[in-house]
């Protein structure tokens, strides 16, 4: 309770900082209520059927001329916690540096949806892009500095980055990917490029590719020591009643520990999303996310990390462009396991 007080302070003082500076400043925020249920093979918590309230996830961001801040705060079970943090420096359209923590453009929807629930097209994320407290498999919070931009051509619109961060470990404790937010625990440097093309022959079509390496080392470093490389290509399209969406990754590890001497393994993970959309309220939706690992691997043994297949079928009702209702039935395979779970979600913008 403390720690949410000393949040709600602290944003309120910026609010009326900002006011009272006169320089643009803008502020969201977003909640979700969710219900799940699940059939026999996983825990009874599920299996029951229980009510959860979401994170309440706190965006502000402020413009001074050419430099922009921006933070990204989520409110969940007692606890504040930072999930972008960055700095800005916009030269043009086709030049802007900033520092701090983002969002790693691994992909295109990493830095589409955000943790607002309300804009996710789906109530889960794919296996695949889960975020680190979700026990994730990918860096997709990374602290470093990043260069960006795009830039109109006679092919279409291109965007661009690259970044170099801190790279994340894994906590020993949680068995979890961290990124690094003070200090890096070893002597390499994560670096990310990433390119996409939104062609002018093709309306409403996206192709992005991306790529990321980086060294990765427990907490102690004898929990874990890869060097880690993953490849990614996105490609989407998006009409007046269709989206379509696909993201497919390759995570190559290649262990550094005598103790382990697992070698090189390579991984892989994907999804498809299909969405027609009617009056803009009533959207059906099918998705199916898989990751394929390798049982040796270090890195994913540590994370706890299981073969997945999942096929989703679901229903999202935009109450009105603020709010949503979207229900699903799941079908999974973790490993050995399979079951079915059925999950409702109320999401809001405010």
């Amino acid at each position: 309770m403390r720690n949410i007080t000393s949040g709600i302070i602290l944003l309120i003082t910026i609010l009326i900082l900002s006011a009272s500076s006169g320089h643009a400043f803008e502020f969201n925020g977003f909640a979700d209520i969710n219900f799940k249920k699940s059939t026999e093979g996983v825990l009874a918590a599920a299996r029951n059927g229980s009510f959860a309230l979401g994170a309440m996830d706190l965006y502000f961001a402020g413009t001074l001329e050419d430099i922009d801040i921006m933070t990204e705060l989520l409110v969940s079970e007692g606890r504040i916690s930072v999930h972008r943090l960055n700095i800005g420096y916009t030269l043009s359209d086709a030049l802007r540096f900033r520092v701090g923590r983002f969002h790693a453009p691994l992909g295109l929807w990493n830095t589409s949806y955000h943790h607002g629930q309300q804009l996710q097209p789906t109530i889960e994320r794919p296996e695949i892009i889960k975020f680190d407290f979700e026990n994730g498999v990918l860096p997709l919070h990374v602290v470093g500095g990043y260069l960006s931009g795009r830039v109109l051509t006679t092919a279409g619109t291109v965007e661009y980055g690259a970044s170099i961060d801190n790279g994340p470990m894994i906590n020993a404790t949680t068995n979890r990917l961290a990124p690094n937010n003070t200090s890096d625990n070893n002597n390499g440097k994560g670096i990310l490029l990433h390119v996409a093309l939104s062609p002018d022959m093709v309306e409403g079509f996206k192709a992005g590719v991306s790529g990321y390496k980086s060294r990765i080392q427990g907490a102690p470093s004898s929990v874990v020591d890869v060097d880690l490389t993953v490849l990614g290509a996105a490609l989407t399209y998006s009409t007046a009643n269709i989206d379509l969406a696909t993201e497919y990754f390759s995570i190559k590890n290649e262990d550094n520990s005598t103790a382990t001497n697992a070698g090189s393994n390579t991984s892989n993970g994907y999804f498809v999303l299909a969405r027609y959309i009617f009056k803009d309220k009533w959207i059906p939706y099918l998705l199916y996310d898989k990751i394929s690992i390798k049982a040796e691997d270090p890195y994913f043994d540590k994370l706890g990390t299981q073969d997945v297949t999942k096929t989703t079928v679901g229903f999202r009702y935009n109450i009105n462009y603020r709010s949503c209702i979207k229900g699903e039935i799941r079908s999974v395979e973790r490993g050995t396991n399979d079951w079915s779970e059925y999950g409702v979600q109320w999401a809001l913008a405010f």
